[in-house]
């Protein structure tokens, strides 16, 4: 979660684009290996102003499932939206492109699907303006990309994850700081950091940031060097920083199969 004080968030710099929102120059993502760069047109900002001239805001993905779209995030990040928060989409050269959540949503409504125990939700997306159902056919993350085990991954793989704990006080440039660790443990029960009822994690080695809960984790990105699964897989959602009173610190992540027990409920 992040606040974001009103000197960055000012009126002025509220500018809604839909005209240049999908202006996202490149082919869309066709293969099973995502790029860095396409994971950034999938990766959203969600925002919410505060009455006492602060905001708080979190990461989304933009998935697709049975010819649907929704974004997922963080519980913690979906409880705090309302019908007039705000969603920034990357558009090219690093531009924001900012419309209201709401008029992206089903119905104009917030019908968040969240689950009993881990710390995600869902909010299926469908657009009344045509070039943002463009907008998501081309940029959106296959749920057969979203990785179903119930076991982690090796841990000699890297992970990205994606996250905006910083942004642009002018809001002129808008970019997803992106993050690469190894996993520092498997599946391991713990408290949640927010409602304190078990959930089951897995750890990252290097820690989350304020204005990241939400995002996805992913591995076998397709970059320089990387290992390769011959696909990408969102593996999590970042649920929080852990750490202790010596200053260590990891990422707690929720694993993605409980992803799909919410989309199994997807008809």
């Amino acid at each position: 979660m992040q606040i974001l004080y009103s000197y960055i968030m000012r009126p002025s710099a509220l500018v809604i684009i839909i005209i240049t929102l999908f202006n996202i120059k490149g082919k869309c993502q066709t293969d099973s290996l995502w790029t860095m760069e396409g994971i950034s047109n999938i990766t959203v900002y969600l925002y919410q102003k505060m009455a006492n001239d602060s905001a708080i805001g979190g990461t989304a993905t933009v998935i697709n499932h049975k010819n649907k779209f929704f974004l997922l995030t963080a519980h913690h990040v979906a409880k705090e939206m309302t019908l007039n928060s705000k969603v920034f989409f990357r558009i090219d050269h690093d531009r924001p492109a900012i419309v209201d959540l709401s008029s992206v949503t089903q119905g104009n409504q917030l019908n968040w699907i969240t689950h009993p125990e881990a710390d995600i939700s869902l909010v299926e997306l469908k657009p009344s303006n045509i070039n943002i159902k463009q907008r998501l056919q081309q940029w959106s993350l296959p749920s057969a990309l979203i990785y179903a085990g119930t076991q982690t991954l090796a841990r000699d793989n890297d992970v990205t994850f994606f996250g905006y704990p910083i942004l642009d006080s002018d809001i002129k440039h808008f970019s997803a700081l992106s993050f690469s660790a190894y996993l520092a443990s498997g599946l391991i029960t713990n408290y949640r950091y927010d409602v304190k009822t078990k959930c089951t994690f897995f750890y990252l080695d290097q820690p989350s940031m304020q204005g990241c809960s939400g995002g996805g984790v992913y591995a076998s990105v397709k970059k320089a060097e990387y290992y390769s699964l011959g696909k990408t897989l969102l593996l999590g959602v970042v649920h929080g920083t852990a750490g202790d009173n010596t200053g260590g610190k990891l990422c707690a992540v929720t694993p993605a199969y409980y992803v799909w027990d919410l989309l199994g409920s997807i008809n």
